[in-house]
């Protein structure tokens, strides 16, 4: 037996896909006789339009995508699932014909289909084909966060875990069976400077599953990293103070606590939705508490940034990756610490995760004029946390 097939044998959870799909769609495929390829071929599409889109909404989807797993005729499944009423196709879709200026069709699941919710299928395979790695990294930095990474494998058949959620499930087992023969997908951001990999695209709670070659790992982060940056945008002294305050505290409990909202996560979602968005109306500014909070604490502030800017989410997904990606990545490489990065922190071992750690506090105090705080918990004695 070679050692990759020793690998496989004892990773049996390779040799089984789960598809987040509807449970309409989970019910025709028990009714039907369709031999297990061809069910498996239809649920593959449809996963991907769950775990891609918002529900209802639309995701674009590249046709290698369909044809990687259903091969030329992967039109014929599109067109089954739409004839089921489990998948929509968007009608406005014209081809330029030109490979260069063309666009991703763009497919979303009907609201009828999704009226019972989604759950899990797994299907058996009759053969594993492992999947070939894609990297492409571009710099000396990229192409040490891959060198990282490939000290990466992912648990044994005894330590695999999933979670319930259909739709985390799928995602949890998709990236760990890439990451496995070391397809982690890196690149940078197509409009951002971010470094985009699998093990960050990993729902958080399934990172439990990877593990280094020797070392146990902990995972870093940069808490409230985004409203910790936020503060160079302050420029009125008394405000800059103030918001200082309120960053030293927590940032999302506050809030929430000011404007009777209690559920923090609620809080940091609807936070980022009013900083992040790409289109600010004066009424819609108006309906969202976020704003109003910052109205009430910080006018200049809300006069002069978040009103008006509408370009903050890249300007601080660039500022953070300047600080998380370029500057952390540059002392890690020259100075041999292992280091995996998570856009507003990293994955390292117990004894360099610190050293980075101190390195990452020095360039973002001087970036920013204000010490950050830092979270870390082990990544395989509980898995990630988020």
């Amino acid at each position: 037996m070679t050692l990759s097939e020793r690998f496989v044998q004892e990773r049996g959870w390779l040799r089984t896909d789960h598809f987040a799909v509807t449970k309409s769609l989970r019910s025709i495929l028990e009714a039907s006789a369709l031999p297990v390829q061809e069910q498996t071929r239809l649920a593959y599409i449809q996963n991907k339009v769950v775990i891609a889109a918002d529900e209802g909404k639309w995701a674009s989807v590249p046709r290698r995508y369909w044809a990687d797993k259903c091969g030329g005729q992967y039109k014929r499944y599109v067109e089954t699932l739409s004839d089921w009423g489990q998948l929509e196709v968007d009608p406005s879709y014209r081809s330029t014909g030109n490979i260069k200026t063309s666009y991703p069709k763009s497919y979303r699941v009907p609201r009828s289909a999704l009226g019972d919710g989604v759950c899990n299928v797994s299907l058996g395979r009759k053969r594993f084909r492992a999947p070939l790695p894609d990297n492409n990294p571009k710099d000396d930095v990229s192409r040490y966060a891959l060198k990282c990474l490939s000290d990466l494998t992912v648990v044994k058949d005894g330590d695999f875990w999933l979670p319930e959620d259909p739709i985390h499930r799928a995602r949890v087992k998709s990236h760990c069976e890439h990451i496995a023969f070391k397809d982690f997908g890196l690149t940078y951001g197509t409009n951002c400077k971010r470094l985009f990999h699998r093990v960050v695209m990993t729902p958080a709670e399934g990172r439990r599953n990877l593990k280094h070659y020797c070392l146990p790992l902990v995972e870093y982060d940069v808490k409230s990293c985004h409203p910790l940056l936020l503060v160079t945008f302050f420029d009125y002294d008394g405000e800059r103070r103030r918001y200082q305050d309120l960053i030293a505290t927590d940032i999302y409990t506050e809030i929430g606590n000011a404007m009777g909202v209690t559920d923090r996560d609620l809080v940091k979602t609807d936070f980022l939705r009013v900083v992040n968005a790409g289109w600010k109306g004066p009424e819609w500014l108006g309906q969202q508490y976020v704003f109003q909070f910052f109205q009430e604490r910080f006018p200049h502030f809300t006069q002069s940034v978040l009103s008006t800017r509408t370009d903050l989410a890249l300007t601080l997904q660039n500022f953070e990756a300047g600080l998380m990606v370029q500057g952390l990545g540059t002392y890690c490489r020259g100075a041999g610490l292992f280091w995996i990065p998570q856009h507003d922190g990293w994955i390292s071992t117990v004894s360099d995760g610190e050293i980075i750690c101190g390195y990452a506090r020095k360039i973002i105090s001087g970036a920013i004029d204000f010490p950050p705080v830092f979270t870390s918990h082990p990544l395989n004695a509980f898995g990630s946390q988020q």
